[in-house]
């Protein structure tokens, strides 16, 4: 039976994983690399496949409270602001500032008896024993799970050499005042705009009365040395100099203007190697164009805590978490690059066709989308 488990990595999935364990009465320690698990300001979007499973987690009161409810979503005319099409949410779809909802995954790990240690980098696992090493220090644990985002060096080490590649998108992204919003019914709302090899989407986080907004263009290369680096106004508002003028102000109206280049990386074959298991980012980072990066981390974490419950067959158990997550995941990952060439349509003959597309379909593909259920899976696998 699993009783010690290292979680390395304090993000979405690590914190959320390191909650369900403790929830189980599993002990945890988390080991993240920085001096503090807080980071920079960004809005996040949790549907109702990754909010049902943050409920049993006993989380979602605590979230709902610094949350917002959108209850709608707009697809509009990146000039016009011409609705195209809509659909409506409950209130299982929230928007969120991701620091609140680190500040809340943090919280509930620590008070339930989980312990953080920061400002420590794990250099080596043995996949065999379940021992990490860290300054001049080891540890031996039951489990290891590999929490540490997109640029895992532990993943090289262990699992394959599959590096992050460059998508051909590049992100802008701001937060402004309510007050900064276009002046038009439903703006209050998720807004996706589409635009010719662009799209744009903006949606308040419940968070200061502040509205995250997000652009994205094509870019053939990212020759930043960093990934997010700050951005400059003149630059975004001259490659979307021809959008409609209530968004250009707004995207005038930020204090601070972040871009980064998107970069993905192929799954692995198998996301468990003896008792070390990859979740989140360091598993299967994606495109943002879904709004699923974070709920695939949460469904990760949820559904491997599940499958470790009073288990007393460790294999049999990280291949059933193994078989839930690696086609459930790969699916998504490919589908949001799908989204990404959809959204940037540039030929008008082709995008007015994907309009039609978009309000046959919307309903349907958002439904199908959000509505998936692991609990309904792990009873019946």
């Amino acid at each position: 039976m699993i009783k010690k488990v290292a979680v390395i990595g304090g993000g979405i999935s690590g914190l959320t994983v390191g909650c369900g364990l403790r929830k189980n009465g599993i002990s945890v320690d988390l080991y993240e690399r920085s001096a503090s698990i807080f980071e920079f300001g960004a809005g996040i979007t949790l549907s109702k496949n990754a909010t049902s499973l943050l409920v049993d987690l006993d989380l979602m009161d605590d979230i709902s409270s610094v949350a917002y409810f959108p209850m709608k979503s707009f697809v509009r005319n990146f000039v016009s602001v011409r609705e195209i099409s809509s659909v409506e949410f409950d209130k299982s779809f929230v928007t969120l500032d991701r620091r609140d909802l680190i500040r809340i995954l943090a919280h509930k790990f620590e008070l339930s008896g989980g312990k953080i240690i920061l400002d420590t980098e794990v250099n080596l696992v043995n996949s065999l024993t379940a021992e990490i090493a860290f300054k001049d220090q080891s540890k031996k644990y039951d489990l290891v799970l590999i929490c540490d985002g997109i640029k895992s060096a532990l993943r090289n080490k262990m699992f394959d050499n599959l590096q992050p590649e460059f998508t051909g998108y590049v992100a802008w992204r701001g937060m402004v005042e309510a007050s900064k919003l276009p002046n038009f019914q439903g703006s209050d709302k998720v807004n996706i705009y589409y635009g010719p090899g662009s799209h744009f989407v903006h949606y308040p986080t419940g968070k200061e009365d502040l509205i995250n907004f997000v652009a994205i263009e094509n870019k053939s290369q990212w020759h930043e040395e960093s990934w997010k680096t700050e951005g400059i106004k003149t630059d975004l508002l001259s490659k979307f100099e021809n959008w409609n003028e209530g968004l250009l102000y707004m995207m005038a109206s930020t204090d601070k203007l972040y871009k980064w280049g998107i970069f993905q990386r192929e799954q692995p074959k198998k996301l468990i190697k003896d008792r070390v298991v990859l979740l989140g980012d360091a598993a299967h980072p994606m495109v943002p164009f879904l709004g699923q990066g974070a709920c695939m981390a949460i469904e990760d974490a949820f559904a491997l805590a599940e499958v470790l419950k009073g288990t007393n067959d460790l294999n049999l158990s990280l291949e059933r978490y193994n078989s839930l997550r690696l086609r459930r995941n790969k699916f998504i990952q490919k589908r949001s690059m799908l989204q990404a060439s959809f959204n940037h349509v540039s030929n008008p003959v082709m995008a007015t066709l994907r309009n039609l597309a978009v309000k046959a379909f919307l309903k349907k593909s958002v439904q199908s989308l959000h509505s998936y259920d692991l609990k309904k899976k792990l009873t019946f696998q």
